[in-house]
């Protein structure tokens, strides 16, 4: 998907109902997908799934860090994956014995070859201090939230201008709303409610108000102002429940 744009990466939040779309439809060339580290969510049985339905190439196993209390339990979790994704989790878990992202990338570096990744959101402008923090731990790439804010695109330039930033790799989140209620979703998961303010936050409720509007075409004017406006390594497809639209993305990078 969209390697002719020149970016590296193309990657997907796998999921059990994305896995059954992907073998009936066998259409969807990422180059990478993504295992969240959900046990409320994903079932042992969907994680299986997972690494039987992937090659280890094109794995990103994300850990959780605050889910594990030593190094030992942290590294019993990692399986065999082309990179480990390290989030902090629920805030609420690390303050009760939890590690934290950086505890955890400390500890994975000593362990593993496996390169380490980490998340980053550019809609907040003082994520550039935890970004820099996560590069000097050992942080090698990154995968961002959607850009849906006025200073995201800026702020993404920002992390490639930090030191040390150099051979880092910067992948766009792309959130696939098909509604203004999956909007809120993002402004909840953000944890910032000021962005319904947001000049381009607003842009976006306005198009999604309209009845006849595409969600095709609000994700592909997001992927192209991405190529237009920004220097990154590739984009991360987070399509939730909206795979029409994720496999319409497929068919037209396969057309062209």
């Amino acid at each position: 998907m969209y390697q002719k744009s020149g970016w590296i990466y193309s990657t997907v939040e796998w999921s059990p109902k994305l896995a059954k779309r992907i073998k009936t439809e066998k259409l969807l060339s990422a180059t990478h997908f993504v295992l969240p580290d959900l046990p409320a969510v994903f079932s042992g049985q969907d994680k299986r799934e997972f690494f039987v339905s992937t090659s280890p190439t094109k794995r990103i196993q994300t850990i959780a860090a605050c889910r594990y209390e030593s190094a030992r339990s942290l590294c019993n979790a990692v399986d065999l994956a082309d990179k480990i994704l390290v989030v902090g989790g629920n805030q609420k878990q690390n303050e009760a014995g939890g590690l934290s992202t950086i505890e955890a990338v400390k500890i994975l570096r000593g362990e593993t070859d496996t390169e380490l990744w980490g998340v980053a959101n550019p809609n907040d402008k003082g994520s550039l201090a935890a970004v820099n923090e996560k590069i000097e731990a050992g942080i090698s790439g990154f995968i961002t939230q959607p850009l849906l804010s006025s200073l995201a695109l800026d702020t993404l330039g920002n992390y490639q201008n930090l030191n040390g930033s150099s051979g880092t790799s910067y992948v766009a989140g792309i959130a696939m709303p098909k509604s203004n209620y999956d909007l809120q979703f993002w402004l909840k998961l953000l944890e910032q409610p000021e962005l319904e303010m947001d000049e381009i936050f607003k842009n976006h409720v306005a198009f999604f108000q309209d009845p006849n509007c595409s969600s095709l075409l609000w994700i592909q004017g997001e992927i192209q102002n991405l190529r237009d406006h920004s220097s990154i390594d590739g984009i991360h497809f987070m399509p939730i429940r909206n795979f029409n639209d994720l496999f319409e993305l497929a068919h037209d990078s396969i057309d062209k």
